[in-house]
């Protein structure tokens, strides 16, 4: 299936998506368990969903999402539309999202990485491009445009 070796290209980290000057000062996972608190998740069978609530266990903290929507654009756009309060998302989303969306970093030690893996198809139409792209993703200069939009080093 592959003809070189697969290689993690890129990660990403959970990010607490608020409104923009973040009107309820949410600072961190433990926030989102507070009774004002109007929060949405992606739904468990997303990866960031699923992500989200690994990270809430782990830290032993309950929430009652108002509700559990397809994707992370879907989390977004309830926040962005005033309906939620807070969404956990990738920090990649955060940094994509513009003006109306700020991000509340999750440490290290309560977060739940992805990583993004990379490789050539033996079967290719096109090997010698497939391997270019490959190259240039895990170049400094491929790295620098993941960096750019949120995504972390592999």
């Amino acid at each position: 299936l592959l003809a070189g070796e697969r290689a993690d290209f890129t990660g990403n980290v959970l990010e607490i998506a608020v409104e923009a000057g973040n009107p309820l000062d949410i600072q961190g996972l433990e926030d989102l368990a507070r009774p004002e608190v109007t929060l949405v998740l992606a739904a468990e069978e997303v990866p960031a969903g699923q992500y989200a609530r690994e990270a809430l266990a782990a830290q032993e903290i309950e929430v009652n999402p108002s509700s559990l929507e397809v994707d992370v654009r879907a989390v977004l756009s309830r926040v962005e539309l005033g309906e939620a309060d807070a969404g956990v998302v990738y920090a990649s989303d955060v940094a994509t999202a513009g003006d109306q969306i700020e991000g509340v970093e999750i440490p290290p030690d309560q977060n739940v990485p992805a990583s993004y893996p990379i490789a050539t198809l033996a079967e290719a139409p096109n090997p010698a491009a497939g391997e270019a792209f490959v190259g240039y993703v895990l170049s400094d200069e491929g790295q620098a445009v993941l960096d750019e939009y949120g995504f972390t080093p592999p």
